[in-house]
């Protein structure tokens, strides 16, 4: 009964510290600019994103992909923000199919790109960075998927706007630097 009982502990324990390290894993925060994100399961987290205001994106195996950017704006609001971004969607091809009131105060955007087979969900968030005035800070959280896997994406991308953490920013006053910090 003792070594079922010791068996059971250690396998409690291991599994614990399996879902710490697996949580570690699957979470980003950037404490400079006071936004995190939550992988969902199935999702891995990519910090290599190759442009400076996109923090890191998270990747699944079916194609689908959702990233996190974050800039300084001078926009008023989201809204503002959307109609902004406009222009550069359709540039690259993308049909607005929806544009409705999102999570966290923002905007939410659907697109499509019919001769690329791909869906786009977007969340344009614009808040007021405390400690700074006049200063405000753009968040766009992008899922592009494969039309095909939008359903599944979605909820997915849902998930992820559920565990959307907003913190006010360690340096609002800080120049963007070149590459990201990483996150913690």
């Amino acid at each position: 009964m003792r070594a079922l009982l010791t068996a059971a502990l250690t396998i409690a324990v291991g599994a614990t510290v399996f879902a710490a390290s697996s949580n570690k894993e699957r979470r980003f925060f950037s404490a400079r600019h006071g936004v995190g994100v939550d992988a969902p399961p199935g999702w891995t987290l990519s910090l290599h994103t190759g442009y400076p205001t996109v923090l890191v994106a998270l990747v699944h195996p079916s194609g689908s992909r959702i990233s996190l950017a974050v800039d300084r704006t001078t926009v008023k609001d989201a809204a503002a923000l959307v109609d902004q971004s406009k222009p550069g969607l359709l540039a690259q091809g993308l049909t607005i199919d929806r544009v409705a009131p999102g999570g966290h105060g923002g905007v939410l955007v659907d697109a499509r790109a019919t001769a690329r087979n791909q869906a786009l969900r977007q969340l344009y968030v614009v808040r007021s960075i405390e400690g700074v005035s006049d200063a405000k800070q753009a968040i766009v959280l992008t899922l592009a998927t494969p039309t095909r896997e939008l359903a599944a994406a979605s909820g997915s991308f849902d998930w992820v706007l559920a565990h959307l953490t907003l913190e006010t920013p360690i340096r609002p006053e800080a120049k963007p630097e070149a590459k990201p910090d990483a996150g913690r």
